[in-house]
């Protein structure tokens, strides 16, 4: 065991505020007193500060536009942000000009507030097909979307399932992987057969934490503000999960960090 990986949680966040109404449509400004903004966001930050843990947000260019006090206190928190997207549209659909426009945009919007952001994750999960050539334009360093399309059923049987390990993708960039039963939303909200019962969905994620421990292996989360941390059941729910990982040894670190970790580089 004396050669074993140093065990890591790459813990992450995905949206704020309105942008996804926007692209839907629903939208057209910021809503300051959504439960997402009041609730939502304080209960996470909080919950990270009382274990002294730093994550990466993953932040539309738009909601970087609109919510800059909520930006602050990330900052603040000394957590990282990267960009999802510009108003959280299906990013994979988009035509070239269109993803480098938000992909643009965003960074820009982000300079503005004196963030240079190394990370993307694609909204919707999936990069689509011109992404991975823009990232390199932009200065990107990693990339944290995926190539599998969102699944009506998750794979609940976690018992193998120890993480993902980093790679080197073709346009040099680093890949931070990430798996669909790993999304809070996708078992609370999106998948049918997803577990809609937080203890349940703690004690699946409890296992998996588990297994990276035992393998010294490397396995992202991705929760939600609007999601979890609107919830009390919820919140306390991931907090066990990362209880648990502390306990454990394993180094829960923002995605930026976790990449200085290069004995998980494949």
């Amino acid at each position: 065991m004396a050669d074993q990986k140093k065990p890591v949680l790459c813990l992450t966040f995905d949206n704020m505020g309105e942008a996804h109404n926007v692209f839907l449509g629903k939208s057209a400004v910021p809503d300051l007193k959504s439960p997402a903004i009041t609730v939502g966001f304080p209960n996470i930050l909080g919950l990270l500060a009382k274990y002294d843990l730093r994550a990466t947000f993953f932040v539309e260019g738009w909601s970087a536009l609109h919510y800059g006090d909520l930006i602050d206190s990330i900052l603040g928190g000394g957590h990282e942000i990267g960009l999802h997207g510009w108003v959280h549209e299906v990013f994979a659909n988009l035509p070239e000009l269109t993803a480098r426009q938000y992909i643009n945009d965003g960074v820009e919007v982000m300079k503005l507030r004196d963030i240079r952001p190394a990370g993307f994750r694609a909204p919707g999960g999936m990069m689509g097909q011109y992404g991975y050539q823009i990232l390199p334009d932009e200065d990107f360093s990693f990339d944290s979307s995926v190539d599998t399309p969102m699944p009506s059923e998750l794979q609940l049987d976690v018992s193998e399932y120890a993480g993902d390990g980093l790679k080197r993708l073709p346009n040099g960039l680093v890949g931070v992987p990430w798996q669909w039963n790993m999304i809070e939303a996708m078992h609370y909200v999106l998948a049918t057969n997803g577990l809609r019962n937080p203890a349940d969905l703690a004690e699946c994620w409890c296992q998996v934490i588990r297994n990276v421990a035992d393998t010294g292996g490397f396995v992202t989360i991705i929760s939600h503000a609007h999601v979890t941390g609107v919830d009390p059941e919820r919140v306390a729910a991931l907090e066990k999960v990362l209880n648990l990982a502390l306990e454990l040894g394993v180094d829960v670190l923002p995605a930026g960090l976790a990449i200085q970790r290069t004995e998980h580089l494949a």
